[in-house]
Parts: structure tokens; C-alpha cells; sequence
């Protein structure tokens, strides 16, 4: 048997309410994005064989889903193409569900993507991964229950986002994100936040960002992005050291709002920075963001990319 997958990958735009006073906390805003993508083959095999990038979290994640559903690992894994690691791209889901979707399939086990999730111990904080590779889009989740169990949050909301809009991502080459223990430091250090915030991104997300998005009005879109942006800093303000965890985040931020993009962010902890602009202009802006990385002599990666509508594609072929 052979398995393919090609995730999408996400922008993290912001959590809700880290607060909590109210029963629930976190709740997050997101969008898939068609690329940068993961893309894995996998086939059944006499031993366990992993190749192209990151083999060594690749084979962590089929011997943690092998343990946890009692099959064996003789797989053969190729990865063709891989979100980049801890960036703000939402790698880490991607990949795990990707991998924990194909040993799914070839050992015909029949097991749901939340299933799955549970299992790789993904979504605890957050359901957009989650739900970006199930579905794809523009996505809200609830957030968890603050003295509950620590279930994967459900989707509130999700909405298929206009498709001539693009998103031009720079990624500086500088200090990853925060992850793992890092992260769940950084997250005791700020909860219990203030509740006024909370209500301010409340009010932005359902007032502004939600009508425009389904209006198709790009300029208010833009807006309501840059100021949940600008709330959700301020929780992290203490830890990040600043609004923004990088001084080119808000550099960068700036270039690309001088150069006709409609918003600008940090997707989750970064260094991943974000734009949104229309078509028509992408080039311009992407052309914009070049020359200040060439002029700032920093090195980096430019993507532009639209939203993924769909989710995650995945063919099988029995023998």
C-alpha cells in the first residue's frame, strides 16, 4: 500500500482571552495557508526506513504512534517537502498528523483527525492546526475549559477565505519561537491576563474582523488583523520583551505596511512575519520585502501564498 499527504500549513493571528475569569481560556484565530506545505510518501516495507528532511523527529513521531496503537514500524517514509520548525508556520501539528494520518491509512485502523491529534498529543492549546489540516480556511476556536480536561478545542467558527487575497510571509533568520517548555513557561509567566483586552480582541474579531471577511473588504480585513495583532502582543509584552518578539518584527511590520499592505503581524511567537494585500499588487510587496532584507543585509525567506480552502490532501493506492 502507498499513502500520500500534503498539508497545508497556518498563520496563527492570535488567542482570545488569557484571562480565564469566564470558565475558558485561550481561544485562537487562524488561517490555513497553501504553502509552504508538508508533503510525505509513505509505503509498507520489510524495516523501518526514513528519508529526505528531518528524519529524526519523523521517526520519533512513527515509533510514538506505533506505541500508542500497537503496530509495527516497518514503513518506508519519504519527506518530500516540510513547513520549517518552529517559525510561527504551525509546523509541528502539520507533521504529526501527516505522519500519524499515513500509519493510520496503511494499517487500515480508520481513526478521526481529532482521534489522531489526542493521540500525538497536539491541540491542547490551540484546534487551528487541528482544523487546518480536517478542513482548512479561516478558523476560530473556543478555547478549553480553564478547571476541565485538557480536550482539543472544537471550531466556533470557519469561513472559506477569499481566494484573490495573498499573504506574503518573511522569515528572518534569527532566534526561533518558542516551543515545547519554553512555551508553556512563557504561558505561566502572563495567565491570569487582563480581562479588558479579552474584550477589546472580543469585539475586534466579531465587529470587524468577522463582517469584513465575509464582505470581502480586504482594507478593513487588513485592519482588524493588524489591531488583534497589536492586543494579543500586549499579553506576551513581559515575555517577548517587547509587543513583538524580534526588533525586525516591527520592522518588517513596517515595510510592509509602507509598501501597500493592508495589515501586518507576528503569526504566534514568529519570526514569521505576515502581510496581506491583494493580487494585483503582491508583487510589488514581496518585491518590497526583498530589498529590505538585501538592504538590511539579513538573511531570510520570502513566501507568497493564498489560503488553503480544503485541508489536507491524502491519496491511497493499494498494491
Amino acid at each position: 500500500m502507498h499513502v500520500t499527504v500534503k498539508t497545508p500549513s497556518r498563520l496563527h493571528l492570535g488567542m482570545i482571552d488569557l484571562n480565564g475569569e469566564l470558565g475558558r481560556i485561550y481561544g485562537s484565530i487562524g488561517v490555513a495557508l497553501n504553502n509552504p506545505p508538508i508533503f510525505i510518501e509513505a509505503r509498507t516495507s520489510d524495516k523501518l526506513e526514513i528519508k529526505g528532511e528531518d528524519a529524526e523527529r519523523v521517526e520519533n513521531l512513527v515509533k510514538k504512534f506505533s506505541q500508542i496503537y500497537n503496530v509495527d514500524t516497518n514503513v518506508e517514509i519519504n519527506v518530500k517537502e516540510i513547513i520549517p520548525e518552529h517559525v510561527g508556520l504551525g509546523s509541528g501539528t502539520q507533521l504529526s498528523l501527516a505522519i500519524a494520518s499515513c500509519l493510520s491509512h496503511l494499517n487500515k485502523l480508520n481513526i478521526g483527525v481529532r482521534d489522531l491529534a489526542r493521540a500525538m498529543n497536539r491541540g491542547i492549546m490551540s484546534g487551528i492546526g487541528i482544523e487546518t489540516f480536517r478542513k482548512g480556511g479561516f478558523i476560530v476556536d473556543s478555547g478549553r475549559r480553564v478547571n476541565g480536561d485538557k480536550d482539543i478545542p472544537f471550531i466556533i467558527y470557519r469561513h472559506k477565505f477569499p481566494e484573490d487575497w495573498t499573504f506574503i510571509l518573511a522569515v528572518p533568520s534569527v532566534r526561533r519561537g518558542f516551543s515545547g517548555k519554553e512555551e508553556e513557561m512563557a504561558f505561566e509567566k502572563i495567565i491570569p491576563s487582563s480581562p479588558r483586552t479579552a474584550g477589546e480582541i472580543c469585539r475586534l474579531l466579531q465587529m470587524k474582523m468577522l463582517p469584513s471577511l465575509i464582505e470581502k473588504d480586504i482594507e478593513t480585513f487588513g485592519q482588524a488583523l493588524m489591531d488583534v495583532d497589536r492586543k494579543v502582543g500586549l499579553y506576551f509584552k513581559e515575555v517577548q520583551k517587547g509587543i513583538y518578539k524580534e526588533t525586525i518584527t516591527q520592522e518588517l511590520i513596517e515595510c510592509m505596511l509602507n509598501s501597500g499592505s493592508y495589515g501586518a503581524g507576528q503569526s504566534s511567537w514568529g519570526p514569521a512575519v505576515y502581510g496581506i494585500i491583494d493580487d494585483n499588487n503582491a508583487k510589488k510587496l514581496e518585491s518590497a520585502v526583498d530589498e529590505f532584507f538585501k538592504g538590511n543585509e539579513i538573511n531570510g525567506t520570502i513566501i507568497r501564498t493564498h489560503a488553503d480552502n480544503h485541508g489536507a490532501e491524502i491519496s491511497v493506492m493499494e498494491p
